[in-house]
């Protein structure tokens, strides 16, 4: 059995983001802060590394996309409500 070894290729940084931006990169992790059984604190992350075009290819929703949907429906449905509720203050 004879193993054939590819020649080692240098890799650019523009060459590996031109590849994360293409394929995507997807990264998830919990960190938890805890002193004794105590959980002080809980970080969900949900990282995704991709450009706009493998996004939408794969059905991401955008946040920009999503956001402004619903202010102009509110808008469109109750024009004066929206303006009343940024004028709104909170008294404690």
């Amino acid at each position: 059995m004879s193993l054939k070894l590819e020649p080692r290729r240098d890799l650019s940084l523009v060459d590996l983001l031109d590849r994360i931006l293409d394929k995507g990169i997807v990264i998830n992790g919990d960190i938890s802060l805890s002193v004794g059984k105590v959980e002080l604190l809980s970080l969900k992350i949900n990282l995704v590394i991709a450009s706009l075009e493998t996004a939408k290819r794969y059905g991401l929703r955008l946040p920009w996309e999503t956001e402004s949907k619903g202010g102009e429906r509110l808008q469109e449905k109750a024009p004066g409500r929206l303006s009343t509720l940024r004028n709104y203050k909170v008294v404690s």
